[in-house]
């Protein structure tokens, strides 16, 4: 994780949920081992995002950037409620 940034991470998960889509045998080893890489990446997109603060909780949805709105979704919890 260490020398990849937020985008990378982030488009390394969706690439391999994709793939997982389109995959037919869920049962497979292959797939398996696909689904816990993409689950990794989506986990180290989310603690990158919080180690950079990304997301400030004083921030409100207009604060934004429109390009950082695809890493909103793991944000929006009731633990942490979005203005």
């Amino acid at each position: 994780m260490e020398d990849q940034n937020l985008r990378s991470l982030f488009g390394k998960a969706e690439q391999t949920r994709k793939e997982l889509e389109s995959s037919y045998d869920a049962n497979s080893a292959a797939y398996q081992q696909n689904l816990a890489s993409a689950i990794a990446s989506y986990e180290d997109s989310l603690k990158l995002a919080d180690r950079i603060s990304l997301f400030s909780p004083n921030e409100t949805l207009e604060d934004l950037n429109s390009s950082d709105l695809q890493y909103v979704l793991p944000f929006l919890s009731p633990s942490k409620p979005c203005s």
